[in-house]
C-alpha cells in the first residue's frame, strides 16, 4: 500500500502532484472573514486576462470594421466606435459574469471573489472588475512604464484589495505534503 493511500483523505491523493500541493500552500491567503483560500498563480491570472482581453478586442475589431465598411462610415467614425466599444464592452461583459466566472476564468481554472467574504462579486461589481482589468489595468501598466522610462517611480500605498482571483482546482488549501510521500514521489 502506498503512503498516499495509507494517509487517506488527509493525504495527497485528491491533489495528485506533491509539487502542485506545495505551490498551492505557498499561495494560500486569508480572506477578510478569516477563511483560507488558494490564490491563482500568476500564469493563471495572465491566461484569464488574455482570454477576456481577446474577447473584448475581437468585439472592438468587429464593430470598427462594420462601421468602416458601411457606406457612410469614415475612419474617424470607426475609431470612435472602437473606443466606445472598448470602454463599454468590459462593463457589459462583466455584468454577464456576476458569479465571477468569465470565459477567461473558465479557461484558466480561476474565479474572482470578494476579498472580504469570499463570495461572488455580484452584478455591479463584476462589471467594475472587468472594466478595471481590461481598461484601467493596461493604462496603469503604461503609466508605470512611462514613469520608469522617465526615471521616476509611482508613489502611494497602492490600491486596497477588494477582489481576489482564486485557483478553482483547490476549493480549500491542500494539506501539507507528508515528508515520506515526498521521498516516495522522488524515487
Amino acid at each position: 500500500m502506498t503512503m498516499a493511500k495509507a494517509l487517506g483523505a488527509a493525504g495527497t491523493e485528491p491533489y495528485g502532484d506533491p509539487a502542485l500541493v506545495r505551490s498551492a500552500r505557498k499561495r494560500t491567503k486569508k480572506l477578510g472573514n478569516g477563511h483560507l483560500v488558494v490564490e491563482s498563480s500568476g500564469w493563471q491570472s495572465v491566461g484569464a486576462w488574455a482570454v477576456d482581453f481577446g474577447v473584448v478586442a475581437v468585439l472592438v475589431a468587429v464593430v470598427s470594421a462594420a462601421v468602416a465598411g458601411s457606406a457612410l462610415g469614415t475612419a474617424g467614425q470607426a475609431a470612435t466606435a472602437g473606443v466606445t466599444v472598448w470602454l463599454a464592452a468590459p462593463w457589459l461583459y462583466g455584468l454577464c459574469c456576476p458569479n465571477g466566472l468569465s470565459l477567461g476564468s473558465l479557461a484558466s481554472g480561476t474565479a474572482v471573489v470578494r476579498f472580504d467574504t469570499g463570495g461572488r462579486p455580484g452584478f455591479w461589481r463584476a462589471g467594475w472588475v472587468m472594466f478595471a482589468r481590461l481598461v484601467l489595468f493596461p493604462v496603469v501598466i503604461l503609466v508605470i512604464l512611462l514613469a520608469a522610462a522617465g526615471g521616476s517611480s509611482p508613489s502611494g500605498d497602492g490600491p486596497k484589495t477588494r477582489h481576489l482571483t482564486l485557483d478553482r482546482r483547490f476549493p480549500v488549501p491542500p494539506p501539507p505534503v507528508h515528508p515520506d510521500v515526498d521521498r516516495a514521489a522522488a524515487a
